[in-house]
């Protein structure tokens, strides 16, 4: 339980994303009994429930417990942060099915009780190559099957590195939007900046600036306090490759290590901290005397690139006969009345079956194909937004100033109303932050507004280097009509170059 502005917020982990319709049916009765009827998808693919009273926390926790969604021991509760991707076991492009690992690695780390020592925020991938991949979360330690699912490669505190002909994912955060003609603020061809648009008379947009500072809508930007991320400055290599079938003990023994050294020193507590106090030969070094195996040479080795929203719509599954369907929740938001309606959605579909994803969205997998498309249709019924070009389908907001007390807006309320001033255009997909620790999105999205005050936002896009964590500034202080025309001015622009 974690205290918040609207009351506590309670955590609950799911074994990879996965959810029963019973376990449906008592989330939603427990956020009406207990909370303020607010359930969020996280970018991990768990839930959280808002608005807790402190008095009915362990009424809470007890129900939701007796349904299966807590950790085998109390203990082990926290460490609960292996990752699969949201198609695991059914992807047509799978390599490995993940899914026996991932169970047998959360009941080891469940149960070893020295394991209960790792932070809080240790994280697991298990990718198994699926198409419908999240390869842009950075993870403690990660392994990919290489493309014969006899192997894993694997690296540590970092992603896995991705083939080139790719956007790097199946969800929002890189979609492609236009001509690969230079953007705001990057560099074209000829090395001069593309400069920022500029609001006329009424706030419409006017087209490109000339490029001076004085002609420009957006102020003068700042280097942040908290740069971009490594891995997105630097080319992604993995370590080393090991044969399937030993995975676990890979994992395990790396676990092992990494305690022993983190006990020596307290600071240590993510293998960020460990690759920063040595390199990661180092490390390898040190690992293989425990191993019974040998790690190969990864080389320049890369996974295939995911397809972009796969996990919006309707796809076939390798198992033939049976397809899933996709659907992103607006804002990441769901009320106990459509949790209930997706309980009943999926009992139809495939007898209760329900998977969460990276993207706020939903999955029903194991339809009869010819099934599949009628069930989506129930999924747009309740709200859900299955279409790409659909503004909620990529909108990312969180919780905002009626939830949290770092933020300086309604993320919520603001994020809908661009998401209807953006209905009829191919949007961008956004980013709507209530401060600058951008809790709801790990990487930066093409577009990202920052909160400065109820309202009114900075508009960032995205530059991988920089100069800001969010990109470059468009425009500052503008509100949600202003960052509107904005973006479908942008979008013009591109479609236009």
């Amino acid at each position: 339980m974690t205290p918040a502005r609207d009351g506590s917020i309670c955590r609950v982990k799911l074994s990879c994303g996965r959810l029963t319709k019973e376990q449906a049916r008592v989330v939603a009765d427990v956020a009406d009994r207990y909370g303020n009827g607010i359930i969020e998808l996280t970018n991990r693919a768990n839930l959280q429930l808002r608005g807790i009273d402190g008095a009915d926390a362990d009424h809470l926790i007890l129900a939701l417990t007796q349904a299966g969604l807590g950790p085998l021991v109390p203990e082990g509760d926290d460490i609960r942060n292996v990752m699969v991707n949201p198609t695991a076991g059914i992807d047509e492009a799978l390599a490995f099915d993940t899914l026996p690992l991932a169970e047998r690695l959360l009941e080891t780390l469940q149960t070893t009780p020295a394991y209960h020592a790792l932070s809080p925020k240790f994280s697991i991938l298990l990718d198994g190559g699926e198409a419908c991949a999240m390869v842009r979360h950075t993870s403690d330690i990660w392994l990919a099957a290489t493309e014969d699912g006899k192997a894993f490669a694997f690296g540590f505190a970092s992603c896995p590195p991705v083939a080139p002909k790719s956007d790097m994912a199946c969800g929002p955060l890189i979609r492609p939007f236009g001509p690969p003609s230079p953007r705001w603020g990057e560099e074209g061809a000829d090395g001069n900046a593309a400069t920022p648009l500029s609001l006329g008379r009424g706030g419409e947009p006017t087209g490109l600036a000339s490029g001076k500072p004085e002609d420009r809508l957006c102020e003068p930007v700042r280097e942040p306090s908290n740069p971009p991320p490594a891995e997105i400055r630097e080319e992604l290599r993995a370590l080393g490759i090991v044969a399937a079938e030993n995975a676990h003990a890979l994992i395990t023994n790396l676990l092992d290590l990494f305690l022993e050294i983190s006990a020596e020193y307290p600071g240590i507590v993510r293998m960020k901290h460990l690759l920063a106090a040595m390199p990661a030969s180092d490390i390898l070094e040190r690992l293989r005397p425990r191993l019974a195996f040998t790690i190969e040479a990864a080389s320049e080795w890369r996974r295939a690139a995911p397809r972009s929203f796969a996990h919006l719509g309707t796809h076939s599954q390798r198992q033939r006969e049976f397809s899933y369907a996709g659907a992103a929740v607006p804002l990441g938001r769901l009320t106990p009345q459509d949790m209930r309606a997706l309980a009943e959605i999926a009992a139809q579909a495939n007898g209760g079956q329900i998977r969460l994803t990276p993207w706020q969205s939903v999955l029903l997998p194991d339809i009869a194909t010819g099934r599949a498309a009628g069930i989506l249709e129930r999924m747009r019924a309740i709200g859900f937004a299955d279409d790409p070009g659909d503004p909620l389908a990529s909108m990312i907001a969180c919780s905002g100033s009626t939830g949290c007390a770092s933020a300086l807006a309604d993320t919520q309320g603001d994020g809908a109303k661009l998401a209807q001033l953006l209905k009829n255009s191919e949007a961008m997909p956004v980013h709507l932050t209530g401060c600058a620790k951008s809790c709801a999105s790990i990487r930066p999205a093409p577009a990202t507004l920052v909160a400065k005050e109820p309202g009114r936002y900075d508009l960032f896009l995205r530059k991988p280097t920089g100069p800001t964590r969010f990109g470059r500034l468009l425009a500052a202080n503008v509100t949600i009509e202003e960052a509107a025309r904005l973006l479908n001015a942008y979008r013009q622009e591109m479609t236009d170059a």
